[in-house]
C-alpha cells in the first residue's frame, strides 16, 4: 500500500541519481532512511520503479524529437 505522498525534489534527485546502478526497492529502502522528513519514514518501491519509467519515457522522446528534422515551411 503507497503512502500517496507525492515525491519530493529531493527524493526525485536521488533516485535520478542512482536510477541505473540500484534496485528500486534499494532506492526506495534508502529514501525511506534518508529522506524520513520527506516521506514518513518510508517509500514503496513501486512509486521509485514507477518514477525511473517516467524518467526513461521522458528520455526516449526527447531522443526522438532531436532526431526529426525539421520542416521548411
Amino acid at each position: 500500500m503507497t503512502s500517496g505522498k507525492p515525491l519530493s525534489e529531493r527524493e526525485k534527485a536521488f533516485i535520478e541519481q542512482w536510477a541505473d546502478e540500484k534496485y528500486p526497492s534499494v532506492i526506495a529502502r534508502h529514501l525511506g532512511i534518508y529522506y524520513a522528513e520527506d516521506n514518513g519514514g518510508s517509500r514503496s518501491a513501486q512509486t521509485v520503479r514507477n518514477y525511473i519509467r517516467d524518467l526513461k519515457a521522458r528520455e526516449q522522446k526527447k531522443q526522438r524529437q532531436a532526431r526529426k528534422p525539421k520542416t521548411a515551411s
